[in-house]
């Protein structure tokens, strides 16, 4: 009687010769040796009860006899020796079904026993198989049961006598409670299973954190609780600090090491309630559920003291930087909600590292809010924050018939909306989606901001960087056709704004245009 867990397994074979995989098949028969023992044991006492009622001279026995006493070791036997152990314990099934066929003959056909025999038999191949196992083999023992007519004759016995039913009674009362004892192990043994990939679908192999996509439903489960509730939260980027000279000076296993450790950290430090998740290499994230700003500050503060006490490398301090961004009312969505935290990661590595940078603080970025917000401040003249949505349309109609070139941005640099002075300006394919197309057609054809660098993807990496880092800034860009524009750029909860003032008159000589690193 095989395995139920067969049911699942046996359907889907593998050819893998290695060792593992042979060893995994081989379960599956280990099992059911053991079961095939009791239950053709238990067959074999309904059987001789049979015979003595048919007086069934002895030489007739010794079939039954081989097959319920030897037969499960040779099938054990013909398993191990198996490229395939699954699918030989699938052909011992199926010998059992034909030659069980044939002892049905050799009783008379015996209804009870019958009956009995091909039910369990049919069970155990269901288990072992599924339906199409079961067809083949109720085929092989109709076969077997014809075989056994031509060498026994034809002899319908209905009526069994007392002793034959009591003889068939350990074999219906034994054969439920293993099969529910077989059936409940590996009911447990797949749940255990689940589990462990249900935690290997949830988790970082590495560090033993929630993994960057299950975190990221955690956090978007968070914000939608807040829309409902207003509970505060706290969003917190980490990044260890200078990891690529870790495994540059040390080896890729140290640097292993110390994000292991910093995993342990988080966990030592942190609420049981603060969800913590590796977003990417050495990048972490951590929710601070009912958590305002200042009291993340002083948990993170806390964290840095730590790993400054209990060193995540050995003869060595890796410290970590960290950006905080509370929930408010302002920030539309998830994605917002992270851009802003990452804006603080990246302002926290530009002040130096090892510190933690809180939006909203001062020298920290701008509250999300208003679509247009304030400017930086510089020897320039820029806007005000508005915070009328009225006053915010009215500005963006004028710059959209004035002659400024501005585009907006959504939070994965999508272009979401250009005046024709910025298309014109920048030469913008149709066809282009993001900052990053607009950049690369420029470069190509070699219109709008002139761009001295060789590699252009680099240009963008760096650009990029320093946009999350100062998200208020202004400078001088020089045009490929000569011109000179001042640049101002606001990122804001849902994007950033780019907007282009020309100058008249070329910079003084001690000032130093930015050209290779526009916009970065």
């Amino acid at each position: 009687m095989p395995d139920p867990e067969a049911v699942q397994t046996m359907a889907t074979v593998t050819r893998d010769p290695s060792p593992e995989a042979l060893q995994n098949h081989l379960g599956f028969a280990r099992r059911s040796y053991l079961s095939r023992m009791v239950g053709l044991a238990l067959g074999f006492v309904m059987t001789a009860a049979v015979f003595i009622q048919n007086a069934t001279p002895a030489w007739m026995w010794i079939g039954p006899a081989l097959h319920c006493f030897v037969g499960p070791h040779v099938a054990w036997w013909l398993a191990r020796r198996a490229t395939n152990p699954r699918e030989a314990e699938r052909r011992n099934l199926l010998a059992d079904h034909f030659l069980g066929g044939v002892w049905m003959a050799l009783m008379q056909l015996n209804l009870l026993p019958s009956v009995l025999a091909v039910s369990l038999l049919s069970m155990d191949t269901m288990a072992g198989g599924g339906v199409s196992l079961v067809v083949r083999g109720l085929v092989l023992q109709a076969l077997g049961i014809a075989l056994g007519v031509v060498l026994f004759g034809l002899h319908i016995q209905l009526d069994a006598a007392r002793w034959t039913v009591l003889a068939c009674l350990p074999l219906l009362v034994c054969q439920p409670i293993l099969i529910s004892h077989i059936a409940r192990k590996a009911i447990h043994r797949l749940k255990q299973q689940s589990l462990a990939l249900e935690h290997q679908s949830q988790h970082d192999g590495l560090s033993g954190l929630y993994n960057r996509s299950h975190w990221e439903q955690l956090v978007r489960a968070e914000f939608a609780r807040f829309r409902r509730q207003g509970q505060p939260a706290v969003l917190v980027m980490a990044d260890l600090d200078h990891f690529k000279r870790i495994n540059d000076l040390h080896g890729h296993a140290a640097g292993d090491q110390a994000i292991c450790r910093f995993a342990a950290a988080l966990n030592r430090v942190l609420r049981e309630t603060d969800v913590c998740g590796r977003y990417g290499g050495e990048e972490f994230g951590v929710l601070l559920p009912m958590t305002s700003a200042d009291a993340a500050r002083d948990v993170l503060d806390r964290l840095r003291r730590d790993l400054h006490a209990q060193q995540l490398l050995d003869g060595a301090l890796v410290t970590a930087s960290f950006g905080v961004a509370e929930l408010t009312a302002d920030v539309p969505n998830v994605e917002a909600w992270l851009r802003l935290a990452d804006q603080m990661l990246y302002r926290a590595k530009h002040r130096g590292r090892d510190c933690v940078v809180v939006l909203g603080e001062e020298g920290g970025a701008t509250q999300p809010g208003a679509l247009v917000p304030t400017f930086a401040r510089s020897s320039y003249s820029t806007p005000a924050l508005l915070t009328d949505p009225l006053r915010v349309s009215q500005l963006l109609t004028g710059l959209d018939i004035s002659e400024a070139p501005f585009a907006l941005f959504d939070p994965s640099d999508r272009l979401a909306t250009a005046n024709p002075a910025f298309l014109k300006l920048f030469a913008v394919p149709p066809d282009a989606l993001n900052f990053r197309d607009i950049i690369r057609n420029s470069y190509l054809h070699q219109v709008g901001p002139r761009i001295a660098t060789d590699d252009i993807e680099a240009w963008l990496r760096a650009a990029d960087g320093k946009r999350r880092s100062q998200p208020q800034r202004n400078f001088l860009v020089d045009m490929v056709d000569g011109r000179w524009f001042h640049l101002f750029e606001t990122s804001y909860s849902d994007g950033w704004l780019m907007l282009l003032l020309f100058e008249t008159h070329p910079p003084a000589a001690n000032v130093q245009p930015v050209a290779a690193t526009v916009l970065g």
